[in-house]
């Protein structure tokens, strides 16, 4: 599978588990999506193609999604301008010997804002700080950039 599709897969699949659960728990009940689901998704991906399949934030809820140094400048692109013409920006490079695809993951109104807009509502914030305790991830108006989806090879010494 290509990077980009595979970026899609992640998108798409997480999206439908989320929407799955807003509908029936709401925003408080779908936060335990991202912190389970998302991983477990990216991890299956990641397994079925060879290939190490993430998600990134320089404000992130999980630390595990920080920004390795190596990446911080092709985020900073993204940052700079994560839409062009309504669509996510996205970067491939070769770093350190590794393919890297990198998508901006824009702020959207929906489903978003519940969890990581300018307005989150008490209750949904009181749940997220309790899962969340370092949080990072709030604040985002439509349009800026939420995190990117990642994709690059192994590195060799993963792989042998």
């Amino acid at each position: 599978m290509k990077a980009e599709q595979l970026a899609d897969q992640l998108q798409s699949d997480l999206q439908a588990e989320l929407s799955s659960a807003l509908a029936i728990t709401g925003p408080v009940g779908a936060i335990g999506v991202c912190q389970s689901a998302a991983p477990t998704i990216a991890d299956n991906l990641s397994a079925q193609s060879g290939l190490e399949v993430s998600r990134i934030a320089s404000q992130n809820r999980n630390p595990d999604n920080s920004i390795e140094p190596e990446l911080a400048s092709l985020y900073a692109k993204l940052e700079a301008q994560p839409l062009d013409g309504g669509k996510p920006v996205a970067i491939h490079r070769q770093i350190d010997g590794r393919s890297v695809y990198m998508r901006a993951i824009p702020m959207r109104e929906r489903p978003c804002a519940a969890c990581h807009g300018t307005e989150v509502a008490p209750k949904v914030r009181d749940a997220i700080q309790a899962q969340y305790p370092s949080d990072r991830a709030t604040g985002f108006k439509s349009g800026d950039l939420r995190g990117a989806f990642l994709v690059r090879t192994i590195k060799r010494s993963e792989a042998e």
